[in-house]
């Protein structure tokens, strides 16, 4: 998952929809802050098609650009919500955001959801950045 320096340096994305191809300029290898290569997933529901994007940061598109920084202003977004969390027990929808790849040098494999509402505040931090990325609805 990520340690504590990944979480400064990132942010959270999520949500699919067409490939979104050709959006950096290969520096998403480098490893600094505001770094990576990420492929993002979105699954509206169980048994409906999924719409993947690919996200390289730094980007040359001005949408990409402007989602590579978000994602690194939203640096808890990526990490696992703690074990010992009290979130309420309210659901929000089906909806996932998976997010695999590396990140300021990182690794990056995480699900966002909307099951509770510690991953609900998850999910909706991203998926406002991610979703136009791959062609979902706009928001969270």
């Amino acid at each position: 998952m990520r340690s504590a320096a990944i979480a400064a340096a990132l942010g959270a994305l999520a949500l699919g929809g067409l490939v979104a191809t050709g959006c950096g300029d290969g520096g998403g290898t480098a490893g600094g802050p505001g770094t990576g290569n990420l492929t993002i997933t979105y699954i509206p529901e169980p048994g409906v098609g999924a719409r993947t994007a690919t996200l390289a940061c730094p980007a040359t598109g001005s949408d990409q650009r402007v989602a590579c920084e978000e994602i690194e202003s939203l640096s808890s977004a990526f990490d696992p919500v703690p074990g010992d969390t009290a979130c309420t027990e309210i659901y929000g929808g089906p909806e996932q955001i998976t997010l695999s790849g590396t990140w300021a040098g990182e690794p990056v494999d995480t699900t966002l959801t909307r099951t509770n509402g510690c991953e609900i505040d998850r999910y909706e931090a991203l998926a406002p950045v991610l979703l136009p990325l791959v062609g979902g609805p706009g928001g969270g």
